[in-house]
């Protein structure tokens, strides 16, 4: 039985990056655009791992990116990846309403996670955000999956994974994870209404889980 939702962040609870938010980035650098676009993602996996900003840009730019430059390209890239699709949001508050456990598990730079760790929204939303730098481990990476469900304390068959991405998917199902494409959140809506999944139960205080020594239970008796 389904009881625990693993959620993406980007493209599935935010929008896609604009075309707009790309191109300022690369006027920032004075590069084209196509090669801005194809350096960004070239080296955005060491990044999402938690290699600092300032080295992140400079891989990009191809060239030392200090002071103004650096700040604007940090805050431009942030703003791109936070414009949120409330349609996703109201399909997972429908769902934790009816009892389903909720985490987020995002590919996302400090910079970025630091970000949506401060959003109200999300912060009502997901008990639990589990980010790949401050990790240092990012999405299709095995052991990223099993850390989110040890966090979460759930069982990978109760784990339904919505993401984008088919190998992060395909990584998921290695894992014994069911998943969900995400394409539209009307699609995610309506496999999520399909679900039935019960009280989300309550976690007891790491110190009642602890069994007492034999000696102690004798002494007690």
């Amino acid at each position: 039985m389904t009881t625990h939702l693993l959620v993406d962040f980007g493209e599935v609870i935010s929008e896609p990056q604009s075309a707009a938010a790309v191109q300022g980035m690369a006027a920032v650098l004075g590069m084209p655009t196509t090669t801005f676009r194809d350096r960004y993602w070239a080296h955005r996996a060491p990044y999402d791992r938690g290699v600092p900003a300032a080295e992140y840009w400079e891989d990009v730019a191809g060239r030392r990116v200090r002071g103004e430059d650096l700040r604007t390209l940090r805050s431009l890239d942030i703003e791109s990846w936070t414009h949120l699709n409330f349609g996703t949001i109201t399909a997972l508050r429908d769902a934790r309403r009816r009892g389903a456990q909720l985490t987020l598990l995002s590919n996302a730079p400090c910079d970025l996670a630091a970000e949506i760790r401060g959003s109200a929204v999300l912060q009502g939303l997901f008990p639990l955000m589990v980010f790949s730098a401050e990790l240092r481990l990012a999405k299709p990476d095995a052991e990223i999956f099993d850390t989110a469900l040890a966090l979460a304390e759930v069982a990978p068959e109760d784990t339904l994974f919505i993401d984008d991405r088919v190998e992060n998917l395909e990584a998921a199902c290695g894992r014994r994870i069911r998943t969900h494409r995400f394409r539209t959140a009307a699609e995610l809506g309506a496999e999520l209404d399909g679900l039935a999944f019960g009280a989300v139960p309550q976690r007891r205080p790491w110190w009642t889980r602890v069994r007492p020594p034999a000696s102690a239970l004798r002494s007690a008796g």
